[in-house]
């Protein structure tokens, strides 16, 4: 058994109290969380997740209740081997949820000393480039703020096409959907933003083969729905009610769904 930590309690309360407006699989992805902490052995530092959490003053915004769940349950929670809890997160939400504020808060994060792992490159995967662009520019321009840009400076260097922390010497890139030249990606984070544009699991395939080559190698989809079907978002929303339900175990999976219970929900 393993204490909670507070940010993940915080977002838990809320839903059970049904302070927000929650869906059926919101519900359901508590109470596996819940699970998970009752019955394993984990370990986090309160420390990183406030260093961490102290970033936000740089952005902005300020991030929402379930960002910070999802964040310091994919970032900073760790099994007593010092392994991830979980290394694959699927976020899968309604246009203007924050998805991009969300990938870019994050892909800062895991470049810095906080994270502790040198060289843990973020590469930001779509389909078009300014869909992979977006969270790259957010962080670009964050950059680029008069307020911070001389602090930043010590910490950073960056162009149009890549930032560097100088520390860590990690850095975030933007990829589009041509998988030649990408078997040499040695990420420590693969982000593919609107995955439902995927056809198939090809150029996705590709662009992971590099994880493994550095610690904690970690995989984020996240999307809001499209029209291609019996693609990698079908299998991943299967393989995620799944896991919620559970009928399979998750194998460090994290599945976070937000959507409509019922179509008649549109009208209110």
């Amino acid at each position: 058994m393993t204490k909670i930590p507070k940010p993940v309690q915080d977002y838990i309360d809320i839903v059970e109290r049904g302070e927000i407006e929650t869906s059926a699989e919101q519900k359901l992805l508590v109470a596996y969380v819940k699970d998970v902490f009752a019955t394993e052995k984990l370990k986090y530092d309160t420390t990183q997740i406030e260093k961490y959490l102290s970033y936000q003053k740089y952005f902005p915004f300020q991030l929402f209740e379930w960002e910070i769940f999802l964040f310091v349950l994919f970032m900073c929670i760790f099994r007593t081997d010092g392994t991830p809890r979980w290394s694959d997160l699927f976020g899968y939400m309604g246009r203007g949820a924050g998805k991009n504020g969300f990938l870019s808060y994050l892909c800062f994060c895991a470049t810095t000393e906080t994270n502790g792992v040198a060289y843990y490159d973020v590469d930001i995967c779509a389909t078009s480039e300014d869909q992979a662009k977006t969270s790259f520019v957010e962080i670009y321009d964050i950059l680029e703020t008069p307020k911070y840009n001389k602090l930043f400076k010590k910490h950073f260097r960056w162009n149009k096409t890549e930032i560097q922390n100088i520390k860590t010497r990690s850095t975030i890139k933007f990829r589009t959907n041509n998988a030649k030249g990408k078997d040499g990606l040695r990420s420590g984070i693969v982000v593919f933003d609107e995955v439902h544009a995927y056809e198939n699991w090809e150029n996705i395939n590709v662009f992971t083969t590099g994880l493994g080559k550095k610690p904690h190698p970690r995989r984020i989809y996240i999307t809001t729905n499209g029209d291609v079907r019996e693609g990698p978002l079908d299998e991943l929303l299967k393989k995620a009610r799944r896991i919620l339900n559970r009928e399979v175990p998750d194998n460090e999976f994290l599945p976070f769904l937000c959507q409509l219970d019922s179509d008649e929900e549109v009208h209110d």
